[in-house]
């Protein structure tokens, strides 16, 4: 049984990373996705300067949402916001604002957070794009002392999710999206070595990077449900795989081969699980995966398995438990 769960979770790898462009022809271009008019929704993308976050954050801000920008490289945000503003001057004003925000470190995710909250406004969506692949590089540890990989694709971007779990609430309905990676198939969890050293040669980037999206995946489900435990049900989580796009992810595929995806292309889906009221159907207790032709797709048997999900559940906690105290009491106090 396990043999031909692995044989099709590898079928399935290739069937969406090789024939991505005959899943997705059919698809109209990411602007033709949006509805026509989403001013009054404030959204929140992280890791907005470059790929798939740029694209996302540009077209939802030319669809009339105010943007946030989150982003490590602040001066670059801001060049890009004055270049959109430029390239609009015809149109509506765009709404764009630049904060920064670098996952690598916690604390920097906790000023973000608190500088949002102090508003007292509602967010209508989270993107939480931002993420890291050091393709072929040893083992790197964050200040916090986790390994990289899975600070900045899980622990940081599920910390700023709860942190910004009462704006989320201020909003009649809200998303929470996580763009994540089919690689996340061959991945397994082991949360007892976020905090260890590896051993040089039996680290393996791709191995970090997909279990890091793993956590992501299952940690969201886990939070999905427990906002339905509460009643919270106008909160919507999805996490959804955009492809495999041409981005400074990765440096090797910044060139780009017939089946790869552009940027837009990639922040197609993303797209769509952000604003289509299609997705309200395919949830499953307040969860559902997407794939990059915005319809639901195939998720590793792990996240099915709601032991394990659990376990990355409680490690999280474990990990942010100073920082918990951030997080609005009434929101938080039945969650953990």
């Amino acid at each position: 049984m396990e043999r031909w769960a692995w044989t099709w979770n590898l079928w399935d790898m290739v069937k969406e990373i090789f024939c991505q462009k005959l899943l997705t022809y059919h698809l109209p271009p990411p602007s033709h996705l949006l509805p026509n008019n989403l001013s009054g929704l404030s959204v929140i993308v992280t890791g907005a300067t470059s790929g798939i976050g740029l694209q996302t954050a540009r077209e939802l801000a030319k669809a009339g949402a105010h943007v946030i920008m989150a982003c490590r490289n602040t001066k670059a945000a801001n060049n890009i916001a004055c270049q959109w503003k430029i390239d609009a001057h015809n149109s509506r004003i765009l709404d764009v604002e630049v904060m920064e925000l670098d996952l690598l470190s916690l604390s920097s995710v906790q000023k973000f957070a608190a500088t949002w909250e102090q508003r007292e406004e509602p967010l209508h969506i989270l993107i939480n794009n931002a993420g890291i692949y050091l393709m072929g590089e040893p083992q790197k540890v964050s200040d916090e002392g986790l390994e990289q990989h899975i600070q900045v694709n899980h622990v940081a971007p599920a910390l700023l999710t709860l942190l910004l779990l009462p704006s989320l609430l201020r909003a009649p309905s809200s998303r929470i999206i996580n763009v994540n990676s089919v690689v996340h198939h061959f991945a397994v969890v082991e949360p007892k070595y976020w905090k260890s050293r590896i051993e040089e040669h039996k680290f393996s980037s791709f191995k970090a990077y997909g279990a890091s999206k793993l956590a992501h995946l299952m940690f969201l489900k886990i939070l999905a449900n427990k906002l339905m435990e509460q009643r919270k049900t106008s909160i919507q989580c999805l996490a959804v795989h955009p492809g495999v796009v041409t981005t400074n992810l990765v440096p090797g595929f910044q060139k780009k081969s017939f089946w790869m995806f552009d940027p837009a292309e990639g922040a197609r889906s993303v797209l769509f699980c952000a604003t289509s009221n299609d997705v309200a159907g395919d949830l499953v207790k307040g969860f559902a995966y997407y794939s990059c032709n915005c319809k639901p797709g195939r998720i590793s048997p792990h996240v099915a398995d709601m032991d394990e999900c659990l376990e990355v559940w409680k490690k999280t906690m474990e990990i942010l438990q100073l920082n918990i105290n951030y997080i609005s009491q009434d929101v938080i106090a039945n969650i953990q």
